[in-house]
């Protein structure tokens, strides 16, 4: 008859992890081949040897210490370490130890598993996070987080500093006329030049489409930027190159100087905007400096404020359109995501992307969520298996009653929590406090699901899923975007699906707008699907009509034309 130590060995050798079991004075009784491969030694050679994976002193001694206290507490410890292994290569490890007692003794069971190729793939996107696919230049998001800094340092270090914003005019006409490759070529063409231009003193960054920026550095002068603009001009005097002609471009851009006053990043966006609108009206190859006399968008502003508030005490205004979210081995819909639209009687339609941020700088975005919730709740009850999706802000997670206040509205609406997902963001939950974090807990306790939103583009997205509990993440578009034409971005999919699908997690793709994509994203294992391919975001009414008719979704493609 086998013993349980024999067993238990028999059951180690089997496992894909170096693994490796101590008594209790720490001497090797087994290790499996794994663990074998990673000494460098045969099992003979260490069987009833006090030896650790690890050869640095200090690291050695951290793992017998944990050795000692699994041994006296029986508390399992689960710690990250990066070690080198007997050919030289640096790799981090998850180091998991736990007591297991077999025949009345102690021994301390510890598995090493390589977790190289996902740090690894974490650091190519927060690379790709803050740096733009194309260009390889800095994006907006780390043009955000640079402004934020230099507004940050103002207290103690108020230097000043330029931003310039600026826009290649007509540039749907290269596109159109050259083809999208020319495009591309003359984007990644002009942020080559504005470097050369700019030099060591700043920063250049892509931050759209055609649209790009420049950080001054190093006390600027008005006098400085103004040069540094009229530089810029006669640089645009020369032809782009291309195969088949080269095309003059004009730009059009506004400056801001800033330091010293106590402004946001967001507001010195803004002034920005401001002075590059005003320089499109003066003509093209032209610039504007910022100032007061040019900022009447203030006055714009609290008008928009105004009209929302008004709009959300009653009804009508604001309205719900959902687009769908397919499960891809068979392409049926199973879950909807909801959006909100608003229509005003003067301003017209205005831009989710306005208007929801101007909510969450107000603090309307509490019942604007709240709305958007109830109402959302009232289109789909009736769609029976079919799960609502609603964008969560981290103002509303920062709310004192954020868990009741969602139960409250599900429970007056009669919609089941388990067919809820709540979509928030990785920065939102990074920052979120224990109070907010305990209401995500309890709301997950009670059926109802939590998804990442954009992931990938924080900066801890494997410390997250560690320290949360998630049903679904959400690939970002960015990613899904370049997926078929950027070897790196295939590569960042790949991964966060594999991590996804090995942690039992759904795996959204959003943003899939052709075949090619849906086709590798399938294939690098995402669960589910979802963009203009199969449809854009639409009324109730037009998802009675797709949901009723059973034939594949992607028959459906006239939805795209809505």
């Amino acid at each position: 008859m086998l013993t349980d130590i024999a067993i238990c060995q028999a059951v180690l050798d089997a496992l894909p992890e170096a693994t490796v079991l101590k008594d209790n004075e720490r001497k090797l009784v087994f290790l499996n081949q794994k663990a074998s491969e990673f000494y460098g030694r045969s099992r003979e050679e260490l069987i009833g040897q006090e030896v650790s994976f690890f050869t640095d002193p200090e690291q050695a001694a951290r793992q017998r210490e944990r050795d000692i206290e699994v041994l006296e507490t029986g508390e399992k410890t689960v710690n990250e370490e990066t070690l080198v292994d007997p050919s030289g290569n640096r790799r981090n490890v998850l180091v998991r130890k736990s007591r297991v007692t077999l025949e009345a003794r102690h021994f301390i069971l510890t598995s090493i598993m390589d977790i190289s190729l996902l740090r690894n793939s974490e650091a190519q996107i927060r690379y790709l996070a803050r740096h733009d696919v194309l260009t390889g230049l800095p994006n907006r998001t780390a043009l955000s987080e640079e402004l934020s800094q230099i507004a940050a340092q103002r207290m103690y270090r108020p230097e000043p500093h330029a931003l310039f914003l600026l826009n290649l005019n007509d540039f749907n006409y290269i596109n159109d006329t050259y083809g999208y490759q020319a495009g591309d070529a003359i984007l990644c063409e002009f942020g080559q030049r504005l470097r050369n231009e700019v030099g060591s003193s700043g920063t250049v960054s892509r931050i759209g489409g055609d649209e790009f920026s420049i950080i001054l550095r190093n006390s600027p002068t008005s006098e400085m930027a103004n040069n540094l603009a009229l530089e810029i001009l006669v640089m645009m005097r020369q032809p782009f190159t291309l195969t088949r002609a080269n095309p003059m471009m004009t730009i059009s851009f506004g400056i801001v100087m800033f330091g010293a006053e106590n402004i946001t990043a967001g507001e010195i966006m803004r002034r920005g905007n401001t002075a590059l609108l005003e320089a499109k009206q003066r003509g093209k190859n032209m610039f504007s400096f910022y100032s007061e006399l040019l900022d009447a968008s203030s006055v714009s502003k609290r008008i928009m404020v105004k009209a929302l508030a008004e709009s959300l005490a009653r009804e009508g205004d604001l309205t719900c359109v959902y687009q769908p979210i397919l499960r891809s081995r068979d392409e049926k819909v199973v879950c909807v995501e909801a959006l909100a639209r608003w229509n005003h009687g003067v301003l017209g339609q205005v831009s989710p992307v306005q208007f929801i941020a101007l909510a969450e700088e107000t603090g309307l975005v509490i019942q604007l969520g709240e709305i958007v919730l109830r109402q959302a709740c009232r289109d789909i009850r009736n769609f029976e298996r079919l799960n609502l999706a609603i964008n969560v802000s981290a103002v509303q997670l920062g709310e004192q009653d954020f868990g009741p206040r969602i139960l409250a509205v599900l429970a007056e609406e009669d919609f089941p929590p388990s067919r809820l997902e709540l979509e928030l963001t990785e920065t939102s939950v990074m920052n979120a406090n224990e109070t907010s974090l305990s209401h995500l807990a309890k709301l997950r306790k009670v059926g109802v699901k939590v998804s990442l939103d954009d992931f990938g583009t924080g900066y801890s997205s494997l410390s997250l899923l560690k320290d949360i509990s998630v049903d679904s993440v959400k690939i970002d578009r960015s990613f899904v975007q370049y997926v078929t034409e950027v070897n790196d971005t295939a590569a960042i999919v790949s991964a966060v699906s594999q991590l996804g699908n090995k942690m039992h997690l759904n795996v959204i793709a959003e943003g899939v707008e052709n075949q090619l994509q849906k086709s590798f994203l399938v294939s690098a294992g995402c669960s589910h699907l979802q963009g203009y391919l199969f449809s854009r975001p639409v009324p109730v009414d037009v998802l009675k009509t797709l949901l009723s008719d059973e034939m594949n979704m992607l028959s459906r493609i006239w939805l795209n034309d809505l």
